[in-house]
């Protein structure tokens, strides 16, 4: 007996192993995977990390640069000598040079650069955030998506029980004669369609959790499901549209990259302008060499390179005159370019006014066919509960019932679809008024 026991548990924990637990998602922790493992984030994070350098490769513009040079050339026959007289020999020379330069002044170019770098990578990290915006109310879209298609699975599989339940009932009535056999053959087509409508929702419920597995770049659907949220009908505080708009004008991140690059935009025409000044720098250098002539006394390289060394400092000014009109069409370039930009940042805000007014009107829709629905739901169950009366009774006819039925569950599809909708659009229009997705 006690070698029985083992060998039974023995292949029950074979057979576990084999069966993976279900992982359970909350929304939360979706979000927060996304932001984490996302490709186009991590991109952004790329972005944003490349607008830092290019800032400070232009603040070190202004610091001075270092330069050290060395040459070591090979005369044969006429050649000019350390006297600097030419003579028929072979001849060596070696020259060093150090120097070092710094701009003075360089027609504001250094300083528009630095500060339209500054503005680039504000918007990068705004764009940043546009970016985890939109990949958050994607996944906050079809996390409600399958919660809806799992309602209606729930109401498909419902209406598969009550036309098995009606099924028995019709056996007993005909064994009872109060219904001829046909009938029987009725219910069991429609129990066909019921199952068929169950197959379809439980497809639907599956291509839902693969786009959101998909959206969090996850493999495999077979152990993902997500939790349930409260779905209690409660009015939320949302206010008109136009105070949603100008309250999000202020931290959505789709505005904040608009408006820096309009900043950039106008940085950008002076640096194009900065063409017109003239440029001034200051330079200092060291320089010195070594002369060795072939078969004649030579001083030696330490006494040579003392006497050789040549010191200087000098000031560089540099005038433009006429470069074929090349900074004029930069600048008149940079302006297009800046036109472009107020474009962007007046369509971007008329976007934004259109996603909220959308989301708003959804709302509204929403509720009033719930409450529309929720009546229409009262309404069906009771005339389901008579139809199932007069069936049991005899008086009514299988196709009846049927058609009460299927009233009765499209109500209640219904009825989910808009419930689901607006918890969807309530939360959509609490985030444009600054609450996370995840409360």
């Amino acid at each position: 007996m006690k070698k029985f026991f083992l060998i039974i548990c023995f292949f029950a924990s074979l057979t576990s192993g084999g069966v993976h637990a279900q992982e359970v998602w909350t929304l939360k922790r979706c979000i927060h995977y996304a932001l984490e493992h996302n490709t186009q984030v991590k991109q952004e994070k790329n972005r944003i990390e490349k607008k830092q350098i290019e800032r400070r490769n232009w603040k070190n513009s202004y610091l001075p640069n270092l330069t050290l040079n060395s040459s070591h050339k090979f005369d044969f026959g006429r050649s000019l000598n350390r006297t600097n007289t030419y003579e028929d020999t072979n001849s060596q020379s070696t020259s060093f040079s150090l120097s070092s330069e710094v701009p003075l002044f360089a027609g504001f170019r250094i300083s528009g650069s630095v500060a339209r770098s500054h503005f680039d990578l504000l918007a990068a990290q705004a764009n940043k955030g546009v970016i985890e915006n939109s990949l958050s109310l994607n996944i906050t879209t079809s996390y409600f998506q399958i919660l809806l298609n799992k309602e209606i699975l729930r109401i498909a599989q419902q209406q598969v029980d009550l036309t098995r339940e009606q099924e028995e009932r019709t056996n007993l009535l005909i064994v009872n004669g109060k219904v001829p056999s046909s009938q029987l053959f009725d219910i069991k087509a429609q129990l066909a369609d019921d199952e068929l409508v169950v197959t379809k929702s439980r497809n639907e419920l599956r291509m839902s959790a693969l786009e959101l597995v998909q959206l969090l770049e996850l493999v495999g659907t077979d152990t993902f499901d997500v939790v349930s949220v409260d779905t209690g009908f409660v009015e939320p505080t949302i206010h008109s549209p136009e105070s949603i708009y100008q309250a999000s004008l202020t931290y959505m991140p789709q505005i904040e990259s608009a408006r820096y690059a309009l900043k950039s935009g106008e940085k950008s025409v002076k640096v194009a302008r900065s063409g017109y000044y003239p440029t001034l720098s200051l330079g200092a250098g060291v320089s010195s060499g070594y002369y060795r002539m072939i078969a004649a006394d030579n001083v030696t390289f330490n006494k040579q390179f003392r006497n050789n060394m040549q010191k200087s400092l000098y000031l560089s000014l540099s005038i433009p005159l006429f470069d074929r009109f090349s900074t004029r069409n930069k600048v008149r370039l940079a302006k297009v370019e800046w036109s472009d930009a107020q474009l962007s940042f007046d369509e971007t805000k008329k976007q934004l006014y259109k996603e909220i007014e959308t989301a708003y009107t959804d709302l509204i829709a929403a509720e009033e066919k719930y409450a529309a629905t929720t009546k229409s739901v009262a309404a069906n169950t009771e005339a389901h509960r008579y139809a199932l009366e007069k069936y049991a009774a005899g008086k009514s006819a299988v196709y009846e019932y049927n058609e009460t039925k299927m009233k009765l569950a499209d109500a209640l599809s219904q009825q989910a679809q808009a419930k689901y909708v607006y918890l969807l659009k309530t939360k959509i229009l609490a985030f444009y008024q600054g609450e996370p997705l995840t409360d």
